[in-house]
């Protein structure tokens, strides 16, 4: 079952401003978007089991394509030819927890297909699409959209699901912990593991790293 967005409202940012299907705004609780609303479109989507252990989300992942003018939103749909350019993304804590980012963490931010080649056959999942690492908060603006960025792990792969696949989940993961010693997947497929649906959860034990928020979109190729 596919179910995209919050009961029908789309978080657009932790302050609690959040726009509804008909366009119009209202205000929400950050503690209800983060322990709430963000943890349960996960486990909606199999995004939680499939891709991630269950968590309490720490920080809302702000994920924009401004060249298309898409922002992810939990669950929506962004043609492919949006998302043919890196994005633009920064992070908020939206958590009181006394553990949630400390002034010396360090982040990594990762986008992940657990839907390769098609989310019923799975065979190249995950797919490694993006490593960001190195991110200390507040970071600071967006590099430019074509320009290479320092800290980038793995170059940015754009989104491109097959024919007749249906809609792919890609899910932007924030990550905490020490990068100093950090290694690049040995490969885009399976995350370099060599099995069906393995990458982020595998990736970031053997790093060190805590899943400390989510984001996605879905995206299909034309042909259906």
């Amino acid at each position: 079952m596919r179910l995209c967005g919050i009961s029908s409202i789309l978080a657009l940012s932790s302050c609690g401003l959040a726009l509804s299907r008909d366009g119009q705004y209202t205000i929400m609780p950050s503690d209800l978007i983060a322990t709430s609303a963000i943890r349960d479109t996960l486990i909606s989507n199999q995004i939680i089991t499939d891709v991630l252990d269950d968590f309490e989300p720490t920080y809302y992942v702000d994920i924009a394509y401004p060249e298309a003018h898409e922002r992810v939103l939990l669950g929506n749909d962004i043609p492919v030819d949006s998302v043919s350019d890196r994005p633009t993304f920064t992070f908020h804590k939206i958590t009181a927890s006394p553990d949630a980012g400390a002034k010396d963490s360090t982040f990594t931010l990762i986008l992940t297909d657990p839907d390769a080649k098609s989310r019923a056959k799975p065979k190249m999942s995950e797919m490694c699409h993006w490593i960001m690492t190195n991110l200390t908060t507040p970071i600071p603006e967006p590099p430019p959209m074509h320009a290479s960025k320092e800290g980038e792990l793995m170059e940015y792969l754009p989104p491109s699901p097959p024919p007749k696949t249906g809609p792919h989940r890609y899910i932007f993961v924030l990550l905490e912990g020490d990068t100093t010693d950090i290694k690049a997947p040995a490969d885009r497929p399976h995350w370099g593991y060599g099995k069906k649906r393995h990458g982020v959860r595998d990736w970031a034990d053997e790093n060190g790293l805590t899943v400390v928020g989510a984001n996605f979109f879905f995206a299909q190729n034309k042909k259906q």
